[in-house]
């Protein structure tokens, strides 16, 4: 019983690291949980099946056998998915959303999840043979009861040790060999089993946990002869890693192939870009100057500035040097220390809060002039910072006269997601501004005083190649009516359709970047 909680603790460890290793090529949306839950229930149903098969035509010695090749075998696909995934997922990627998300879900899933359920009929077998349970259900129901129970043990071993600890793709190969050092103990002390029979399993076990272990010392260089053979021409060095529960952090140096072109730093959550800076951290973003200019031409005398997401810091770096106090609400450690370490920041320097940003503005009692919305997890804004009460919660932060500036993408080939979005912002604020120009980030400005007439751009502190994005942004600015908005309501707690409507523009955005990027960007 031992063996099947550990195997069942397996199963659900397998499915949050399944979640987190696919979000860099898929992203995050109900498509890809959809994809994740439906290839988990579907495996296991089919394990559960295979497994009674096994035991209505084979003998006591052989299901015995069985019972303790299934984790080797498992095992086993583990370690084949971790050479081939960083291969087959950037292909997967550039096709349809949900059909590359549920093909991603089955190779990582499929094996892994028949073998182990199949040990639970197996088990139930064995025990009613061994006339350990004869009558009643067969004891059926401790089995599944202690394989559940170490399925909670595994979600929670997952998240509070194995992702803080580890990177995704070596907790996968740390399962691998778990799984085959679990059978060779059990196996070895098992008196039922022959000595061919032991000496079989103990040899896969072996084989495979030392192939499992082998790929951990290596997989850097396996990684690099990948990115070897990439044909983007640009080189990536890889300067930190950062992992946690909030999302997988690289901070990743990037040269040019010509050498006019300086290289840069950049700032990447779950394989998706959030911040880019020369080496010695002045911003190439053109978002950040857009935002930082329209929080001053909205609240030109503003003295206070609540900041929600964090990033590299740049943004609150650039309100701190205008002289405003500033506030921070990142809900990820480790992106502080990412922002720290790598990008100049100085948290001393800030009223910093780790804290959830809906709780924050839920509890908020300090008016703040100005409030920065810079929140991306994944390839959007989590779908719950994008409902009317959010707005609403984040309006009674701003003090009259304010105004909300927040960095978004919209969608160019469906103006629904645009509208909804410009809706919620609006069912909270008395005039919204959006500024959108083509291939470029939107910009959406929520506030409760009046729109300036005219978007001037001082070019200082701004990188000479960005004046002109920077001012072609501003200038795009146009005052949304409501008649604009008619037919389009907002987004709300009770009906959040937000993960939907922006999940098809979120895998064009997510596709196009994985085409560019190195496995070792993508790995995580």
């Amino acid at each position: 019983m031992t063996l099947i909680f550990l195997t069942g603790a397996v199963v659900l460890a397998l499915e949050v690291l399944s979640s987190r290793i696919m979000t860099p090529y898929f992203g995050v949306s109900l498509y890809i949980w959809t994809g994740i839950l439906s290839t988990t229930l579907s495996f296991l149903a089919l394990g559960y099946y295979l497994g009674g098969h096994f035991t209505r035509r084979y003998d006591k010695a052989t299901i015995t056998w069985i019972y303790f090749l299934l984790p080797i075998l498992s095992a086993t696909s583990i370690f084949v998915a971790c050479i081939f995934y960083p291969v087959l997922f950037p292909l997967l990627s550039q096709t349809d959303l949900i059909f590359g998300s549920f093909v991603a879900s089955a190779v990582l899933l499929a094996l892994p999840l028949v073998c182990l359920s199949a040990m639970n009929p197996v088990l139930i077998s064995l025990r009613r043979n061994q006339s350990q349970v004869s009558d009643g259900d067969g004891g059926a129901g401790q089995v599944f009861f202690v394989s559940t129970v170490g399925s909670v043990a595994g979600v929670l071993a997952t998240a509070f040790v194995i992702i803080p600890s580890s990177t995704n793709f070596n907790a996968l190969l740390w399962l691998a060999l778990g799984l085959c050092a679990l059978t060779a103990l059990f196996c070895s002390n098992d008196s039922s089993l022959s000595r061919s029979q032991k000496f079989r399993l103990l040899g896969g076990a072996l084989a495979v946990g030392l192939a499992s272990g082998a790929f951990i010392i290596e997989q850097d260089s396996y990684l690099k002869r990948l990115a070897s053979s990439d044909k983007s021409d640009l080189k990536f060095e890889m300067a930190a890693e950062y992992s946690s529960v909030f999302g997988n952090i690289k901070v990743v140096e990037i040269r040019f192939p010509d050498e006019e072109t300086l290289p840069i730093k950049a700032y990447f959550q779950d394989g998706l870009l959030q911040n880019r800076t020369t080496l010695d951290n002045v911003s190439v973003s053109m978002y950040t100057y857009v935002l930082d200019r329209l929080a001053k031409i909205f609240v030109p005398q503003a003295k206070s500035a609540l900041v929600l997401g964090l990033g590299a810091g740049i943004v609150p770096q650039d309100l701190k040097r205008r002289g405003l106090d500033v506030t921070v609400v990142d809900i990820n450690p480790d992106a502080i220390k990412a922002a720290t370490e790598h990008f100049g920041f100085k948290p001393g320097a800030y009223d910093m809060r780790l804290q959830d940003a809906r709780t924050f503005v839920r509890k908020c009692k300090q008016p703040f002039d100005v409030v920065v919305v810079d929140l991306y997890q994944g390839d959007s804004t989590p779908d719950y910072l994008l409902t009317a009460e959010f707005f609403s919660d984040l309006r009674r932060c701003i003090r009259n006269g304010g105004a909300v500036v927040m960095n978004a993408f919209f969608d160019d080939n469906d103006d629904e997601p645009n509208r909804r979005l410009l809706a919620t912002v609006a069912s909270a604020f008395g005039q919204v501004i959006e500024f959108h120009p083509s291939n470029t980030n939107a910009f959406v400005v929520g506030t409760t005083g009046t729109a300036p007439t005219g978007m001037t751009v001082v070019p200082d502190n701004i990188p000479p190649p960005l004046v002109n994005v920077v001012r072609r942004t501003l200038e795009a600015g146009r005052i949304i009516t409501p008649n604009a908005l008619l037919g389009y309501p907002p987004v709300t707690d009770r009906h959040n359709v937000a993960s939907v409507l922006n999940a098809s523009a979120q895998m064009r955005r997510r596709s196009a970047i994985v085409k560019i990027l190195s496995p070792r960007i993508l790995v995580n």
